[in-house]
């Protein structure tokens, strides 16, 4: 009697570990469901890479998951650490990364530190110490794309069923991956075409094409202090080229005129974002993009052009592109006046924080501008007291 108790409770713990591992096995593939959504969801790599490494690592419950890219142009990896810092490593059997990205093959390494091969892993992944790794390639059509790395198995060493699941997300992964890479050469070449039609301004009037640059180039400065979306950052940019677009239809007697501009003069010239929005309303590609050209000149107290929006009326893009517009104009050189010094735009524009431009976008344009070199308190001393 008592041998058949015993039998028995056996039994019972036996079911009760096939019950757990089959609700494990369930979550992970729910994991994987929710995996594919996550990536699918966005065009930007870098986007993709940062959750699919974060969803990585809870599936494969490891301590760390790294996702390496293959250069297109040469045969090394690279990766970019939680700092920010990228580094990069041969392919070739001298680390184990460079060797699961030669052979094309997944390799399962349960001790990590006593590997040769560790020794030329880079320093980010040495730091981790790890006592167990596995690494998958990223292979589509038999071209090499990357590598996941996944570092110190939470449960001692990685086993069969972690390997089927990684390999699962490297299927996943792989062909998004690659889409994301199609879409930033369509978008590159977008841009390109974009740009183009800008410099057709500059056939009109040099300083306006320089001036575009400039724009564009301070715009993306404080965007990327306002935490946008890699979507808003590609339209603001777009924006920002476009923004004077519209001057393609102001007479060159205006456009071109080398002293300061009459009243009438002016109104005509304050047209140039109706005319812009005439130009490209009806480009499907350039719908979220055209009301950040349209409305730069508006200011958030009611008193700017040519429509006189006010406050949350005024896209986001458009205030960017409105503080790195007057900021470019205090500080270039006409022929009728020298620019001013970038310190004092710099406090123009704080000064008029919530009336000419948005509060938000002066705090974002003040935090780039103070990590300049073109920012210094001394500067400004200087200036007041010749003043």
């Amino acid at each position: 009697m008592k041998e058949n108790k015993q039998q028995f409770s056996n039994t019972e713990i036996d079911d009760g570990l096939d019950e757990l591992e089959k609700s494990h096995r369930l979550n992970r593939f729910e994991s994987m469901l929710k995996f594919s959504r996550v990536i699918s969801g966005s065009l930007s790599l870098k986007d993709i890479i940062k959750k699919a490494q974060g969803h990585t690592r809870k599936l494969l419950e490891s301590e760390h998951v790294c996702i390496y890219l293959k250069d297109k142009s040469a045969d090394y990896l690279s990766m970019t650490d939680q700092m920010g810092e990228e580094h990069s490593i041969a392919i070739d059997e001298n680390s184990v990364v460079g060797s699961s990205a030669y052979l094309q093959a997944t390799l399962k390494i349960d001790k990590g530190v006593s590997d040769i091969r560790f020794a030329r892993e880079v320093l980010a992944i040495k730091k981790l110490r790890p006592k167990s790794m596995l690494v998958i390639p990223m292979v589509l059509n038999g071209e090499l794309l990357g590598v996941i790395q996944a570092t110190n198995s939470l449960n001692n060493n990685f086993n069969e069923q972690d390997i089927q699941f990684g390999e699962a997300v490297a299927t996943q992964l792989t062909p998004v991956i690659q889409n994301a890479y199609l879409y930033e050469e369509l978008h590159k070449q977008f841009i390109q075409v974009v740009e183009a039609l800008a410099d057709t301004i500059t056939k009109k009037d040099s300083y306006t094409g320089g001036h575009t640059k400039r724009v564009s180039h301070f715009a993306m400065k404080i965007g990327s202090k306002l935490n946008l979306s890699w979507e808003e950052m590609n339209d603001l940019r777009l924006a920002a080229v476009l923004h004077d677009i519209g001057k393609i239809g102001i007479e060159d007697a205006i456009l071109k005129k080398k002293a300061p501009l009459t009243d009438d003069e002016f109104a005509v010239m304050r047209e140039h974002p109706r005319l812009g929005y005439e130009i490209l309303k009806n480009v499907d590609s350039l719908s979220r993009v055209v009301d950040g050209m349209r409305f730069h000149h508006e200011r958030p107290d009611g008193t700017g052009y040519p429509y006189g929006l006010k406050g949350d009326e005024i896209p986001i893009i458009a205030m960017i592109i409105s503080v790195a517009d007057t900021f470019d104009a205090m500080i270039s050189t006409r022929p009728y006046r020298k620019g001013l010094p970038p310190m004092v735009a710099y406090e123009e524009i704080r000064k008029y924080s919530g009336t000419q431009f948005s509060s938000n976008v002066v705090e974002a344009f003040s935090e780039w501008f103070e990590s300049t070199k073109m920012y210094s308190v001394n500067r400004l001393d200087s200036k007041k007291k010749a003043s």
